[in-house]
């Protein structure tokens, strides 16, 4: 017979947990931020790629 170690753990309103993502508005003003820290950097003659994901 399988025996359950712990109960609590096992209960079907503590699945509700999972990975932790931002939302879609955050996500666009991050994406806002680095487009604006880029367009800068390539204004003063610096290369601005490592602010933007491809």
């Amino acid at each position: 017979m399988i025996t359950i170690r712990n109960s609590i753990a096992r209960m079907p309103i503590l699945r509700k947990g999972g990975v932790h993502i931002q939302s879609k508005s955050s996500q666009r003003a991050k994406v806002k931020k680095n487009i604006k820290k880029a367009l800068t950097e390539l204004q003063n003659g610096k290369s601005g790629n490592k602010y933007i994901d491809y």
